[in-house]
């Protein structure tokens, strides 16, 4: 009798393992970069018990929150450490994009969510992708000392509002 119910045990949460796996699947299958949000649902362990896009997009929006961080950090390091003459109009400019993202972006998008408010969430997500690929141009040529981050919150933020779009 143990083995029994130990077996509908471990069979119940296969199958809700899968479901939410395909959740993930069908979900990133509609992004821009299958790949990039596979990747990134897979660092974030809340991602396995994810029950709705909504929670899938509450995720994504912490994952560009992480790198945003990153960028700003580095940003403000760059400031403060005698940059190239040609890095500190663009690094203020980056930095204003980072807060901006940072204090107004995401916060908007976290609120929408919650709130049941998807269009504004996806208007979050156009601010925030826009506002890293200006960081990214304001230095031109000028090789970009985070073009990584740059190119990922960007990336991410495309994604999410893919995924946020199956919430419209």
């Amino acid at each position: 009798m143990k083995i029994l119910i130990f077996l509908m045990m471990f069979l119940t949460i296969v199958l809700v393992t899968n479901g939410m796996n395909n959740l993930i699947e069908t979900t990133c299958k509609n992004t821009p970069n299958y790949d990039l949000c596979v990747n990134t649902f897979s660092l974030d362990n809340r991602s396995a018990t994810a029950g709705d896009i909504k929670t899938l997009a509450l995720i994504m929006v912490d994952a560009i929150k992480s790198k945003a961080n990153q960028a700003f950090s580095i940003i403000s390091n760059l400031r403060h450490s005698s940059p190239p003459q040609a890095w500190i109009h663009p690094l203020k400019e980056c930095a204003f994009s980072y807060k901006v993202i940072l204090t107004v972006s995401i916060p908007e998008a976290i609120e929408a969510l919650t709130k049941g408010d998807p269009k504004f969430a996806e208007d979050a997500m156009v601010g925030t992708s826009g506002d890293a690929q200006e960081c990214e141009d304001n230095f031109k040529s000028k090789s970009p000392p985070l073009s990584k981050l740059n190119i990922d919150v960007h990336d991410l933020s495309d994604i999410n509002r893919a995924i946020i779009r199956n919430l419209l």
